[in-house]
């Protein structure tokens, strides 16, 4: 059984990682469990040009400034949506989310610093989206 804090940490570290995550992962389960597939589409072609757009020079540091800022209210939107979902306590799994987003941010780059200097810089990108990808999926997955 995956407990609520569990899961907040899990979607914060998502949304640090990849600040659509926050609110596009539980956005996703739910057209998912109502049979939606427009709604999938969207929240996966949405998180998939973050990703895209993350592996160019020009996007700005997330560990500073407004793409911090970002990244915590997408873990806070993500954590709202995530509780009523799931029928946690909105504050308590918001603040969680917020308050791990920034967690996640600074791990990403760290490791993202950290592979560079060994291999190609993309590779430990791709690596960065398939634990955010997992982590989001953790969050939202069906009990």
């Amino acid at each position: 059984m995956r407990t609520p804090l569990l899961r907040a940490l899990a979607l914060g570290l998502a949304a640090g990682a990849r600040g659509t995550l926050g609110p596009c992962a539980p956005l996703w389960a739910r057209a998912r469990d109502e049979g939606r597939v427009g709604g999938r589409c969207l929240a996966a072609l949405t998180v998939a040009g973050e990703m895209l757009g993350d592996k160019t020079p020009a996007v700005p540091a997330r560990t500073e400034g407004p793409g911090l800022l970002f990244r915590a209210f997408s873990g806070a939107w993500g954590g709202t949506l995530l509780a009523r979902r799931t029928g946690a306590s909105v504050p308590l799994t918001a603040g969680i989310c917020a308050l791990t987003a920034p967690v996640g941010a600074t791990l990403g780059v760290g490791w993202r610093s950290w592979w560079g200097e060994r291999r190609p810089d993309c590779q430990g990108a791709l690596m960065e989206d398939a634990v955010a990808l997992s982590l989001a999926r953790y969050a939202v997955r069906r009990s």
